[in-house]
C-alpha cells in the first residue's frame, strides 16, 4: 500500500485534529456518547430499524416492493464492502498489520451498515407517508449517520477516507434504491387539496 499522498495525509492530519480535540479539558465527556453512537452503526441496531422499517412499509402498502428494495441494498453494500477490504486491506488507525486472513479497514463497515440501513429505511417510511414526513426522514437519516461517522473517527476506528468511501458507495445504492421504489409504485402521499370555495351567493351546506 501506499505510505503517502494527499489522501493519507488528510486522514492523519484529521485524526490528529480529533485526537487533539478529544484530549482538550472537558471534551472526555463525549467519549461514551461517543462510543453509544458508533455502536449504532452495527447491524444489530442497524438491522432492525431497517427490518421494522420495511415490514411497516410492506404492510402499509400491501406489497413485497420494500421487503426486496432493503434486502438488495444490503446484499449490494455487504458484497461491495467485503471485498474492498479484502482486496485493499489497509490497516487502521492503530497502523498495525492486518494478519493475512483478516480484512481490512477501507471501506468502513459500521459507516456502509449505517448509511444504507437507516438511510434506506428512512426512504421507505418515507413513501408511504406524506412527502412532508418523508423529508423529515431524510433529514434525521442524514444527521444520524453523519455523527456515525464522526464518532467512528473520534473513537479512533477508522480513517476519514473509509468513512467516505462508505459513504459514497452507500449513496449510490441508496440513489438507486429510490429509482426501484418509483419503478414500484412507492410514492409519497401528494399533500391533500384544499377544499374548494363555495360559489359566491351559495351558503354553505351546513347553514341551509
Amino acid at each position: 500500500m501506499a505510505e503517502s499522498g494527499p489522501s493519507l495525509d488528510l486522514d492523519h492530519t484529521v485524526r490528529n485534529a480529533i485526537r487533539d480535540l478529544a484530549g482538550a479539558s472537558g471534551a472526555a465527556r463525549l467519549d461514551g456518547p461517543m462510543h453509544v453512537l458508533a455502536d449504532l452503526g452495527g447491524p444489530l441496531p442497524a438491522g432492525i430499524a431497517l427490518a421494522a422499517a420495511a415490514l411497516f412499509a410492506t404492510v402499509r402498502r400491501r406489497s413485497a416492493y420494500p421487503i426486496a428494495i432493503a434486502a438488495g441494498g444490503v446484499l449490494v453494500v455487504t458484497i461491495a464492502v467485503i471485498a474492498g477490504k479484502d482486496l485493499i486491506g489497509r490497516p487502521g488507525p492503530s497502523e498495525a498489520p492486518v494478519p493475512a486472513d483478516g480484512w481490512g479497514f477501507f471501506p468502513s463497515g459500521h459507516t456502509a451498515t449505517s448509511t444504507v440501513c437507516y438511510g434506506i429505511a428512512a426512504l421507505l417510511l418515507g413513501r408511504v407517508g406524506s412527502a412532508r414526513a418523508g423529508r423529515r426522514w431524510a433529514v434525521g437519516a442524514v444527521v444520524l449517520c453523519a455523527l456515525i461517522g464522526f464518532a467512528l473517527l473520534w473513537c479512533d476506528y477508522h480513517w476519514l477516507a473509509d468513512v467516505l468511501a462508505s459513504w459514497a458507495l452507500c449513496g449510490i445504492v441508496l440513489w438507486a434504491a429510490a429509482r426501484v421504489a418509483d419503478a414500484g409504485g412507492l410514492r409519497a402521499r401528494p399533500p391533500a387539496a384544499p377544499p374548494s370555495p363555495s360559489p359566491r351567493g351559495t351558503p354553505p351546506s351546513s347553514a341551509r
